[in-house]
């Protein structure tokens, strides 16, 4: 087990920043420290690829972050404000002199982006090793990330294609969890996971379509947030209503993104300060993070008291789960209780979890195939033997002989159900709940030399991707769902609970989990 170290790096990002704001900490100290702990930890777990090798850039760097926080700091003296004023201006300094790196799905400057996929590189035989070329700009939320101040130095390792739970590639090989190196990390954001739960990082970004933030911030002891999804598109989205008139009769619009982008930390405060630097400025008035940190321990307890939490378990018993993860998750849901927050059991499916799976498999399929389309070009008949020239991984090619071969009609079927749920979902919150939950995994961490598990309590898994079923529900409704950690098991493992509201409940959803965080360290003992 990778423990915390007796440094910088066991601080949370806000921690940091106030230490850095107030000149307590520098950025080149912070800088030193975090490559020393990526130097002695990352051989053992691999969450962090493409590290940028040329160490005098980075203390550079540092050092010109500290010359910005000298300034900022003589400002502060001058006007007589606070620390926190400036940290709370998240777009305006908040991260400077804080060391990131970003998931290997997104363009960096400066870095690669491999997806860890063969297709975007070449392989050179001599050296036996594989060349991608660097990006020359930045993601939207990257470039805000930086301009808040975040040294970028490295990415997160990612499935192959963001593809499935579990981070391994055959560019960087298996990403594996500091509670246990024989273990997963989880996915596709395992990189970031476990590189925040071996104290290389404070904060980091990741996205989620199929539980990529909730899966690994359950099995690394972590919070995350997949934010409502609308607030995260750089482009206005459709409306809910379905589109008929699609211009392509192979690209179907969604009524609403399907995959997000959103932050992971190690408390939920730090997640309140990176989604409100990651929100795109246009959509910059539906979060503040003031509404999260502005709150004393007994603020939030008259916030969150009353509230009601559905405990959705297994779904009526349609979700296997392996022994333990439920009795785990519910007595971590019991802890809001000492917070007058009513846990029920909902023992009824609040809707065909059949429909809700055939309904996502299919949609899933069509977004991978169209995507991969879009990237590689050309007839839309070549995609399936580029991808299997090019030695894509076999799930890959799954999702993509599906997604060919679906038609308009059907995706337009599906997303009815997809509907018909995301209203029983609103209906349900309006009349009898506040938030709904449901464990971050229907297994603890699995062997990492496994692809993925093929059965769960004695039930097949039918496809690489079935065991992952738990996190369907609030994919497709694009609702927002904040994860948080549920202890270790009696095996020594983690697992986590992820707890979701109806659209445009984000701040509520961090102000439930700071609550128990603060519970949990003694705020409220």
């Amino acid at each position: 087990m990778i423990v915390a170290p007796e440094s910088l790096l066991k601080y949370s990002a806000i921690e940091l920043s106030r230490a850095l704001h107030s000149r307590q900490v520098t950025a080149v100290d912070l800088m030193h420290e975090t490559l020393h702990r990526i130097d002695a930890i990352n051989p053992q777990i691999n969450a962090v690829v493409s590290l940028e090798q040329n160490r005098d850039r980075l203390m550079e760097e540092a050092r010109r972050a500290d010359e910005i926080l000298d300034g900022i700091a003589a400002a502060v003296n001058n006007n007589d404000a606070s620390d926190d004023s400036f940290i709370l201006s998240s777009k305006n300094n908040w991260l400077r002199g804080i060391p990131m790196a970003i998931k290997d799905l997104e363009d960096t400057q400066g870095f690669p982006t491999t997806k860890g996929c063969p297709i975007y590189g070449t392989y050179n035989d001599e050296s036996t090793s594989w060349h991608f070329d660097n990006q020359t700009e930045d993601a939207p939320y990257v470039h805000r990330l930086r301009k808040a101040g975040a040294i970028i130095i490295g990415k997160t390792n990612t499935p192959e294609l963001g593809a499935g739970c579990h981070s391994y590639n055959p560019i960087f090989g298996t990403t594996v969890n500091p509670m246990d190196v024989s273990k997963a990390a989880g996915g596709s954001s395992g990189g970031a996971g476990a590189a925040l739960a071996s104290y290389m990082f404070c904060a980091l970004d990741g996205s989620d379509m199929m539980g990529s933030l909730r899966n690994p911030a359950g099995w690394n002891s972590l919070y995350s947030l997949r934010p409502t999804v609308e607030w995260m598109e750089e482009e206005q989205v459709v409306d809910d209503e379905l589109v008929d008139n699609d211009a392509d009769d192979h690209n179907v619009k969604m009524p609403w993104p399907m995959s997000t982008i959103g932050p992971m930390g190690r408390c939920p405060e730090d997640l309140a300060l990176m989604l409100q630097t990651m929100i795109p400025a246009g959509r910059a008035e539906l979060f503040d993070a003031a509404s999260i940190l502005d709150q004393s321990s007994e603020q939030l307890s008259q916030i969150v008291k009353g509230k009601t939490i559905g405990w959705l378990a297994d779904w009526g018993g349609e979700y296997p789960m392996e022994a333990g993860v439920l009795q785990q998750c519910r007595e971590s849901l019991d802890i809001f209780t000492k917070g007058n927050v009513d846990v029920q059991c909902v023992a009824t499916p609040l809707f065909s979890s059949k429909e809700l799976w055939e309904s996502w498999i299919t949609i899933r399929s069509h977004l991978i195939f169209n995507s991969l389309h879009e990237q590689i070009g050309g007839d839309r008949c070549d995609v399936l033997q580029t991808l299997k020239e090019r030695g894509v991984k076999a799930e890959v090619i799954y999702e993509c002989e599906r997604g060919f071969k679906l038609t308009k009609e059907q995706i337009h079927d599906r997303l009815r159900t997809v509907q018909a749920w995301s209203t029983c979902a609103a209906n349900e919150f309006g009349s009898k709940y506040d938030f709904l939950a449901l464990p971050s995994s229907q297994t603890y961490p699995f062997d990492a030399s496994l692809d993925w598990p093929k059965s769960i309590a004695g039930k097949k898994m039918d496809t690489y991707h079935r065991w992952m079923e738990v996190m369907v529900p609030v994919t497709v409704a694009g609702l927002p769902c904040v994860t948080i950690p549920a202890g270790i098991g009696s095996r020594g493992l983690l697992i986590g609970v992820q707890i979701f509201g109806p659209k445009g409940s984000d701040a509520k959803l961090l102000q439930l989990a700071c609550w128990y965080s603060r519970y949990c360290k003694g705020d409220y003992l």
